[in-house]
């Protein structure tokens, strides 16, 4: 049974890949004239409905610490550990008003490039241009997301931040909020895993928590090179002292 259930769950994970994919350029096509209303919660919906999808047919499981906080949560910088290929799309389903730092290449295909470069940011930007965009959508009680590691996690490795939002939380002078993205390995959603992989016992679970802000304005009154490298080492010890947990 426990082989039957793995193959069942390699193949739904593929035709979800293929789903949204398929479901995101239609859509696109044919709510577009709607989309310009509430871009952004348009796309935290179908995000929504996708991450439903997937627990109701068996693949994927969702825990959220601290959920509340996102209900009215306004004008943050949403910092968070990226163990998986779907950690952008869960917190957008969870914070309907998020933007975030977003592959350049997203930003050339077909009609996905629309959605794209309207709401998100590319990370191929200068980062003076990144930073004016960021400071933008804030100033309007959006949210930024934005993985500090970069990229996904690469299993084995610890976990290495860069310092790029700190300094995007000191340029901008609002606060942090680390979200802590834990639960099993998520084998297959990992960097460099074989598409056709899966946990080889069990579902995809994901165990969110919220964790307290981290506030930003004692680090505005000192040298930046220095404020960077403090603020930064604040937020990798609040997720990995949770990991550890």
């Amino acid at each position: 049974m426990q082989k039957i259930f793995y193959i069942y769950r390699v193949i739904v994970k593929v035709l979800f890949f293929i789903n949204f994919g398929i479901g995101s350029t239609v859509l696109s096509l044919l709510l577009f004239p709607f989309f310009f209303l509430k871009p952004r919660k348009f796309v935290s919906l179908s995000f929504l409905l996708f991450v439903w999808q997937m627990r109701i047919f068996g693949i994927l499981t969702l825990k959220v610490k601290n959920k509340e906080v996102l209900k009215s949560l306004r004008s943050k910088i949403i910092v968070a550990n990226h163990p998986s290929l779907l950690d952008v799309v869960l917190l957008i389903s969870l914070i309907p008003n998020a933007d975030c730092l977003v592959n350049n290449l997203l930003g050339k295909r077909n009609i996905l490039r629309i959605i794209v470069n309207t709401l998100y940011i590319s990370n191929e930007l200068a980062f003076e241009e990144i930073s004016s965009r960021v400071a933008g959508t804030l100033s309007k009680g959006n949210c930024f997301i934005i993985f500090p590691e970069g990229t996904r996690t690469v299993p084995g490795k610890a976990m290495d931040l860069k310092k790029g939002a700190a300094r995007l939380a000191i340029e901008s002078g609002y606060d942090i909020i680390p979200i802590h993205i834990g639960g099993n390995e998520k084998i297959g959603l990992r960097k460099h895993d074989p598409l056709l992989s899966f946990h080889p016992t069990e579902r995809y679970h994901y165990a969110l928590e919220v964790l307290p802000p981290i506030h930003t304005e004692e680090y505005r009154q000192m040298p930046k090179g220095a404020a960077s490298k403090i603020l930064t080492e604040k937020i990798q010890d609040a997720l990995l002292n949770l990991s550890k947990e």
